[in-house]
C-alpha cells in the first residue's frame, strides 16, 4: 500500500501546536515514507516562514515526489472541472489524481470534508485516514 500524504499531515507534523500533532508524528512513525506531489509541497511549504522544514521531509526521504502534473494534466483538469462547485484546489485534484495512479493506497489528510466527497476512477470513494479530531 502506497501512503499519500495530503497538505495536513505535512503541516500538522511540522506544526507542534497543530491539534492534529500527535496523530500526523504518528502516522510519519508508522507509514513513512509517505508519496506527494510538487502542487502539495508549495501549498505545505506556504504555512511556514521558510520552506525548509518541509524540504527537509524531501531530502531526509520522508517524503517521495512521484507524480508529474504535465503528464498528468488531462485528468488533473478534469478533476477539477467536475468539482468545480466546491472547488477543487490544484493540490487536492493532484491527490486524487495519485490515488488513481497507485490502486493500492491510502491518502492521509485532515480535510474530511473534501475528501469524503472526492471519487476516484469516476465512483470510488479516494481511501483516507483522517485524524481523530477531523
Amino acid at each position: 500500500m502506497k501512503p499519500i500524504a495530503d497538505t495536513g499531515l505535512i503541516v500538522a507534523l511540522l506544526a507542534i501546536d497543530d491539534p492534529s500533532h500527535s496523530w500526523a508524528a504518528e502516522a510519519f512513525r508508522r507509514h513513512s515514507p509517505f508519496y506527494t506531489c510538487d502542487a502539495i509541497l508549495a501549498e505545505a511549504c506556504s504555512f511556514f516562514r521558510s520552506p525548509k522544514p518541509v524540504l527537509t521531509l524531501v531530502a531526509r526521504g520522508d517524503l517521495i515526489l512521484e507524480f508529474n502534473l504535465a503528464e498528468e494534466m488531462p485528468r488533473v483538469m478534469a478533476l477539477t472541472a467536475k468539482y468545480s462547485d466546491q472547488p477543487m484546489d490544484l493540490a487536492d485534484a493532484c491527490v486524487v489524481r495519485m490515488s488513481e495512479l497507485f490502486i493500492r493506497c491510502k491518502v492521509w489528510t485532515v480535510d474530511r470534508r473534501d475528501f469524503s466527497a472526492y471519487r476516484r476512477n469516476g465512483r470510488q470513494a479516494v481511501p483516507c485516514e483522517f485524524p481523530p479530531d477531523a
